[in-house]
């Protein structure tokens, strides 16, 4: 029946133990109902997610139920922009909803020089973009592919795990119109949202408060977690409906003058990185775990690139040298990648409040030279060291990497590869895997990979001292020399 669950789906938790969402039946029919009736259906999707997020759902059903066809794509393929495009193009996909991070590398990717057919492909066949799992920042390379983009929309849904797609904003035409920030939208059909303040009153319009969601999009609950969920899913005081709740979000938005809601922030230590939903108490909790800890706090920071990290502060009576790499060795045991932090500052005591609480503005920035590492720092011997040192330098946002470094310990992680190996294809002109980096995480590694496939090292020597050459030169220019001289070598 509607109300028999749908699914359940795993959650990260602030104790260290995930939740599991049971979401019903009635809600996802009416996220697929309010689909076919607001946008794209019947078409060549791309099912981009994978069956551990429950945009993955929306995309099956959506395209099943409306007669489209469905294309799949491998991990790998997830996770290189490259390929992504190319599979895009020659798969003629009319539709995707992609996390925010993937839509800007693939927005970037579409200037790549061994990527030219997407373009074109692009214009012919993609109607339909839709974006999730963070907030949605509207760069440079979002508006240039969406004015070539004649006949695509842009759109931007929002919605925890606990409701699945809650609000939908559909943006303009005219994409030097689009704001930084876009709003969120305003609530799908059978789904409410109240705004407000920590009194429990409605917030007048423009006033910060927290966001409650009521309707049909709810689900039951967490699995087996009765006290978990009546503290998030209460009962709710504005409707007459006997036994209707609203959802707790946690996140802070406000209304804008045409109705649309604007997303603010978080009121807790939850974040979003990457897409991926984050509890930070469990990082803390995992940490905590090691007998040399007195004291943890991890947070999120951006770099001088505006990405999302993780940073831990720790207060130990242990050196920092001796522990570091324990503490990832222990987070890879019990915690996915993308939660394991990028920076370890290790601390004498936590800056406090005055209250006594930890005062988080006042931790101090991560030393990005290189994170502490367990192995000893060994510099590039040879110029195709150098330059792809230099590339996983500024990709990492570090400013000293050796060629026995792990690019992953260095906080790098899948979308980040996917760069990485970019810059690798345009200097070395080749098709260097993405999986590549994945098996061979070191500058030496890597070197080692692209020798393989132009079969010595001596050619790759000669190919990276012709691109050291060439760097005065303007681009384009200089891939069109490097090109020759590399012909020349491999003839």
């Amino acid at each position: 029946t509607l109300d028999n669950i749908a699914y359940v789906i795993y959650t990260s938790g602030s104790t260290g133990k995930p939740k599991g969402i049971g979401l019903p039946q009635r809600s996802l029919v009416n996220l697929l109902q309010w689909h076919f009736s607001s946008l794209l259906s019947g078409v060549r999707t791309l099912q981009f997610a994978s069956l551990s997020f429950d945009a993955s759902f929306h995309e099956i059903f959506a395209t099943w139920g409306s007669g489209g066809t469905l294309f799949i794509t491998s991990e790998t393929l997830r996770m290189d922009a490259v390929g992504l495009g190319r599979f895009l193009w020659e798969r003629a996909i009319e539709k995707i909803i992609l996390p925010v991070v993937v839509l800007h590398l693939l927005a970037e990717s579409v200037g790549e020089p061994d990527i030219a057919p997407l373009h074109i492909g692009l214009l012919n066949t993609l109607r339909e973009i839709t974006t999730t799992g963070e907030q949605l920042q509207i760069t440079q390379p979002i508006i240039k592919l969406f004015k070539s983009l004649e006949h695509c929309s842009l759109h931007n849904h929002y919605g925890p795990s606990e409701t699945h797609v809650v609000t939908a904003s559909s943006l303009g035409q005219n994409p030097d119109e689009w704001s930084f920030y876009p709003p969120i939208g305003q609530p799908i059909a059978n789904t409410q949202t109240y705004i407000v303040d920590r009194q429990f009153n409605i917030v007048p319009l423009g006033v910060t408060g927290e966001l409650y969601i009521g309707g049909v999009s709810l689900a039951q609950g967490y699995l087996n977690r009765p006290d978990l969920t009546a503290e998030k899913f209460i009962p709710n005081p504005f409707s007459k409906e006997p036994g209707a709740r609203l959802f707790k979000t946690g996140d802070l938005v406000r209304y804008l003058p045409n109705a649309n809601i604007e997303y603010v922030g978080r009121i807790d230590h939850q974040v979003k990185i990457r897409g991926f939903r984050i509890e930070l108490g469990e990082i803390e909790a995992v940490l905590s775990q090691h007998q040399a800890i007195k004291e943890v706090v991890v947070i999120d920071k951006k770099d001088e690139a505006g990405n999302k990290r993780l940073v831990a502060y720790v207060v130990s009576d242990q050196e920092s040298t001796s522990i570091s790499g324990e503490l990832r060795s222990l987070l890879d045991e019990k915690l996915p990648s993308y939660m394991v932090p990028s920076a370890f500052v290790f601390l004498e005591k936590l800056p406090l409040t005055s209250n006594g609480k930890v005062d988080r503005r006042a931790l101090p920035v991560p030393d990005l030279t290189r994170p502490e590492l367990l192995r000893t720092f060994v510099a590039p011997r040879t110029t195709a060291e150098e330059i792809v040192a230099e590339i996983c330098k500024q990709v990492l946002g570090i400013e000293k990497i050796g060629i026995h470094d792990n690019f992953f310990e260095l906080g790098g992680h899948s979308l980040m590869t996917t760069q990485v190996i970019s810059r690798i294809r345009q200097v070395f002109q080749i098709e260097l895997p993405i999986r590549s980096l994945f098996k061979s995480p070191t500058i030496e590694g890597l070197v080692d990979a692209i020798a393989q496939i132009w079969g010595t090292h001596e050619v790759v020597e000669e190919i990276a001292r012709t691109w050291k050459e060439l760097e005065q030169i303007p681009t384009e220019e200089a891939e069109k020399i490097l090109l020759n001289e590399k012909l020349d070598i491999k003839g």
